[in-house]
């Protein structure tokens, strides 16, 4: 392009309701954010180094061509605050058939990359039904969303608060899903599991993948659960890119040998600089339309 010549611009083109009715939905369209040098500051999880940042970039890139290769239209948005969180959109929203809910993530430093994805998705054309107010507390990855039921993650009885949502934000939570038709259903999880979709995820229409120790499935009887096992709990944290059909790190040999024994398509893909921080796939896209 001659140098003055003006960038041609692509019109956004809005997508039309419903948007994500269930995490098992074909994934059509999603939202990410390409880390900066920052994502080395991401605290690592116990036994595990500092994620490396040039390497977590390289992942990312190879996440999201991934994605486009399967027919997903990727929407990239620029950085905002080059913080180390900033690449984990997942946390910000919930897209709901009807809309969007935003969430109010526990760590305030986070209020601001909500801004920006609230701007993207409202360009984008998707209503904003729903906001989490304060002193409501949500993290949008301890939210997953299954057919006519939406489970959150809550502590275990005598573990104390976490640090992630609080009473009041689910309870807020529950009054903007009832009015698409969901119900709220509860799951314990461990204290010291940072988000229910490190531990449980939605994979199918009566499917779920799920770490059994971290996480207490009686509230979700109606599900077929692929149990990973001791030592691979966060395998459970894939992205759904359809009916039986996700994005698992590669890191989880042991439990991706068992989700395909299940029938379930594994695209296998190295995210282990995220990993080490305790994120999977699932943190890395925002779902904005499925089905």
């Amino acid at each position: 392009m001659p140098f003055g010549e003006p960038l041609h611009v692509v019109p956004v083109k809005p997508y039309a309701s419903p948007y994500v009715s269930t995490d098992a939905g074909a994934l059509s369209a999603a939202l990410v954010l390409r880390p900066s040098a920052a994502v080395d500051r991401l605290p690592p999880i116990k036994g595990e180094p500092s994620p490396i940042a040039d390497r977590a970039r390289e992942q990312h890139d190879v996440f999201v061509g991934t994605l486009r290769d399967r027919g997903v239209h990727v929407r990239e948005m620029e950085p905002v605050s080059e913080s180390p969180t900033e690449t984990l959109v997942a946390d910000c929203a919930i897209v709901l058939p009807h809309g969007a809910l935003i969430a109010r993530p526990s760590q305030l430093e986070r209020r601001s990359e909500v801004g920006a994805v609230e701007r993207h998705l409202t360009e984008l054309g998707i209503p904003i039904v729903g906001r989490i107010e304060a002193p409501g507390l949500l993290d949008a990855t301890d939210v997953a969303i299954g057919t006519e039921t939406v489970f959150i993650g809550v502590p275990r009885a005598g573990t104390g608060l976490r640090r992630r949502s609080n009473e009041l934000g689910r309870k807020q939570l529950e009054a903007i899903v009832s009015q698409s038709g969901y119900r709220v259903v509860e799951l314990a999880i461990a204290n010291d599991v940072p988000r229910l979709r490190d531990v449980f995820s939605i994979v199918g229409a009566e499917l779920a993948i799920a770490a059994p120790e971290r996480v207490d499935l009686v509230a979700a009887s109606g599900l077929r659960i692929v149990e990973v096992p001791r030592g691979e709990e966060l395998a459970a944290g894939v992205l759904a890119l359809g009916e039986r059909r996700v994005i698992a790190n590669l890191r989880f040999r042991e439990s991706i040998a068992l989700m395909r024994k299940a029938k379930i398509a594994v695209e296998a893909i190295d995210l282990w600089e995220f990993g080490k921080a305790g994120f999977g796939p699932f943190s890395l896209a925002l779902a904005v339309k499925r089905g």
